[in-house]
């Protein structure tokens, strides 16, 4: 299913002050991309050329140049596909400009005529940028998304909330390394949190939860590796999923259970309370944020929506 709604770009034939985006739009991903602009979009005739860029190629034997016409279609709206029709003489069009290579820039997709049409010419490079191709780059790379957010508002908003990115709180990105193995395991659904503790009495008899060291690790092979290595000191261990912990609501949940356990019969170590801090900071730009649709479904799921959050809306 598209991300990118590309009805959001006016149509080209209605003179409304915005009739020429898409073909700004062209431009701004193609510079995005690494093309230098030789020709911007105008009004007027164009010589079958909507834009004229350069495209700088290295190689063994030294760096070429090749100039691409490029023509901009934007059908989005009535999401007809570009026919042979179209585009009319793409041969006469790429060599009265000067250039060795054609594009075609669409907001749907070039018809089976039109791309027939063009491998039968045998002379001139092509390639077409369709609006699935154009997404996908657009939405792999950060300036990228910030491009998508300039021409794609709305739905940029709605994908860019089902997949969130961490806050850029802190100078430093922040990590979470396995204890065992060194992988970071911040992102991704294979690292846990683990917390080893058992119950102590005091000497006026009163019991208390003694909580001897946290630390994260992943699934699988090394949690069985470091459960090993502390089999036999008496201490029990719990985990709880960081993947889980990422979101929103159960990172609160998290740290009102750490909070009652401070204002409670609990005892840390040193090192374990060091743990805790260092995990909650970790998590943090992860959580500064709203819920996914998913997450919102997992905390229902999971019945894990406390009393405190009732009147926040989740």
């Amino acid at each position: 299913m598209s991300v990118l709604d590309f009805k959001e770009i006016p149509e080209a034939h209605k003179a409304n002050g915005e009739q020429d985006k898409f073909e700004l739009f062209a431009r701004d991903f193609f510079s995005h991309l690494g093309y230098e602009i030789l020709r911007d979009p105008g009004r007027g005739a164009d010589g079958g050329a909507d834009l004229i860029i350069e495209e700088e190629r290295k190689g063994i034997s030294g760096i070429t140049k090749i100039k691409w016409l490029v023509s901009c279609k934007h059908k989005a709206h009535s999401g007809a596909s570009v026919s042979k029709n179209d585009e009319n003489e793409i041969r006469d069009s790429v060599e009265s400009n000067g250039c060795e290579g054609f594009i075609g820039f669409y907001s749907t997709l070039p018809s089976s005529g039109l791309i027939s049409k063009i491998e039968g010419i045998d002379s001139i490079e092509h390639q077409f940028f369709d609006s699935s191709k154009i997404e996908q780059m657009l939405l792999a790379m950060q300036d990228g998304q910030v491009l998508a957010e300039r021409y794609f508002p709305e739905s940029f908003k709605s994908w860019s909330q089902e997949n969130p990115k961490p806050a850029q709180i802190f100078a430093e990105p922040s990590s979470l390394l396995c204890k065992h193995c060194g992988e970071d395991i911040t992102e991704g659904r294979k690292g846990i949190v683990v917390e080893w503790s058992k119950n102590k009495e005091r000497e006026d008899g009163s019991h208390f939860k003694h909580i001897n060291e946290v630390y994260w690790c992943c699934k699988g092979g090394c949690d069985r590796l470091l459960r090993e290595e502390r089999r036999g000191s008496g201490y029990i261990d719990g985990w709880e999923d960081i993947f889980d912990l990422r979101v929103p609501t159960m990172y609160i949940r998290w740290v009102m259970a750490l909070l009652n356990q401070i204002n409670g019969e609990y005892e840390y170590s040193t090192e374990a309370f060091e743990a805790q801090k260092a995990l909650l900071l970790s998590l943090f730009p992860y959580i500064s944020r709203n819920l996914t649709k998913k997450e919102v479904q997992r905390v229902m799921n999971l019945g894990l929506i406390p009393s405190y959050l009732g009147g926040l809306g989740y």
